[in-house]
């Protein structure tokens, strides 16, 4: 138990850091997609460092809760975390697979590269916005992808979400079998894809200003496809890989590919 709670306090206090850089990237996202007369970063209701505190609270408190759970019901269905536990094992030596990690930074870049070229040479001629607000380099965004999207949403979505999914197939249709069937594996994966896709609705909303069909299917495809990756990721070596892969995403989308394309 006390592993559990050492490998939570650490994601927890990722988070923490997180919130301090999500904020402020959030505020520059809509700055540059709204209007002054809908979002005026100098009219909050409570002050910038103030909402920045409270946003780093939240969020590693949420974190901290997802990890805890997460890693119960991980050990429950043989969901692994290799490195976070042999980092809190002072009896485990840090065991990294050059194999797999090749294959999450290649599959974080073929990510990274499928998102911005799907807005560069599709949606931005059917969604006007898009088109007028090419993207650029941000620190905050880089920052926040690397922390948020590479380790909160992976605890949020693929530590808890797809480790309780699993757990709840095996226990409701087979509990007296030892071993956790593939297909229930594979559910959980697609489930928590479409539920990361889902969970990037408000926000596309709030910047586009509605959620048509077209806002509607780029969310699913381009959040979905590789939540699907993240999760297998997760299932076949671990949920550090999975991190890795979606860190790279992030990374290389702000330092490769904007600056390529843009």
């Amino acid at each position: 138990m006390k592993k559990n709670l050492y490998i939570a306090l650490i994601l927890a206090a990722i988070g923490m850091v997180a919130g301090i850089f999500i904020v402020p990237y959030q505020m520059e996202t809509m700055s540059v997609y709204l209007s002054p007369d809908v979002f005026d970063p100098n009219d909050l209701p409570i002050p910038l460092t103030a909402l920045i505190a409270l946003a780093s609270v939240q969020l590693g408190i949420a974190t901290f809760v997802a990890s805890i759970l997460g890693i119960i019901l991980a050990r429950k269905v043989n969901l692994k975390l290799p490195i976070l536990d042999a980092l809190v094992d002072r009896n485990q030596k840090i065991k990294v697979s050059g194999r797999w990690l090749m294959y999450a930074i290649l599959l974080g870049m073929l990510g990274g590269f499928t998102i911005i070229a799907a807005d560069l040479f599709y949606f931005q001629h059917h969604i006007p916005l898009i088109a007028e607000n090419p993207p650029a380099f941000s620190f905050n965004g880089l920052i926040a992808g690397v922390l948020y999207g590479g380790v909160i949403e992976e605890v949020l979505i693929r530590l808890f979400l797809m480790s309780l999914v699993v757990w709840v197939l095996y226990k409701l249709f087979a509990r007296r079998k030892a071993e956790v069937p593939t297909s229930f594996y594979w559910i959980a994966i697609v489930f928590a894809a479409v539920i990361f896709a889902v969970g990037h609705f408000p926000t596309t909303q709030v910047v586009f200003g509605e959620l048509s069909s077209i806002l509607i299917i780029r969310s699913l495809l381009l959040n979905g496809l590789f939540g699907i990756v993240f999760g297998y990721l997760y299932w076949r070596r671990g949920i550090e890989y999975a991190m890795f892969s979606h860190m790279t995403a992030h990374i290389s989308m702000q330092l490769l590919f904007i600056p390529m394309f843009y």
